[in-house]
């Protein structure tokens, strides 16, 4: 694989946003709610002021709009066609707190003193020296940074699960959801190339980030990292 995972992430997430919501549940076998919950869990209950990285269609972003209906939520999302979905919902859903603006989220500087950066499925593709950096300025002191992220498991066992796993979403995908055919081929490479829970632990200590946790999902299949300013 020669291409850049920001090139990747280009690929993988152009012509399919219409079936992203599906797809998040049915090629985590349902457990990317359960995920999400655990994320939502680490952010902190008086926060005024959360941005939400690679928001997506907002099924993340909706969920912390209904826990902290108080709160300010900003989404930022590069693919105008997943911002255009998000932005339907809330209409749709009346959520008044919540709004999406266009961006690279390793790019975008927000003005404020933001109580929590969260994102999902975002770290394998971006830079994490800037993504960090750029928190480092949002965040309020105290602020809490979370990035929930697939990985490959290291088990030998589970390795060959994930493996098999993978197959099947290749096939059935290829059938069922062709538009999802290259992330479903290029995906499990890019996972056993990515070292991002290590740059990402260096990037937050480099920055003085302390607090900084490791929680291992799923056999490894998926990790939380979070850390406080």
């Amino acid at each position: 694989m020669t291409k850049r995972p920001e090139e990747l992430a280009e690929q993988f997430f152009s012509g399919n946003g219409a079936t992203y919501d599906q797809i998040a549940s049915f090629s985590t076998l349902g457990l990317d709610g359960w995920w999400k919950r655990k994320v939502l869990h680490k952010i902190p209950k008086t926060s005024n002021l959360i941005i939400e990285q690679a928001s997506g269609t907002g099924i993340l972003t909706f969920k912390i709009a209904r826990l902290f209906p108080k709160c300010r939520i900003v989404g930022v999302e590069l693919q105008e066609e997943y911002l255009n979905i998000a932005r339907k919902k809330a209409r749709d859903l009346q959520l008044t707190n919540v709004e999406f603006i266009h961006g690279r989220a390793e790019e975008v500087i927000l003005d404020g003193e933001f109580d929590c950066i969260a994102s999902a499925y975002l770290a394998k593709y971006v830079d994490l020296d800037l993504l960090v950096a750029h928190a480092k300025k949002m965040l309020r002191g105290g602020g809490v940074l979370v990035m929930h992220e697939l990985t490959r498991p290291t088990n030998s066992l589970f390795v060959a699960l994930w493996k098999m796993h993978f197959k099947f979403l290749q096939a059935y995908g290829k059938w069922k959801y062709p538009e999802w055919d290259i992330a479903f081929r290029d995906l499990p490479l890019l996972l056993a190339k990515t070292q991002w829970v290590d740059e990402l632990t260096r990037a937050l200590r480099a920055n003085k980030f302390a607090d900084i946790k490791v929680e291992y999902l799923l056999f490894g299949a998926s990790v939380i990292v979070s850390a406080r300013k």
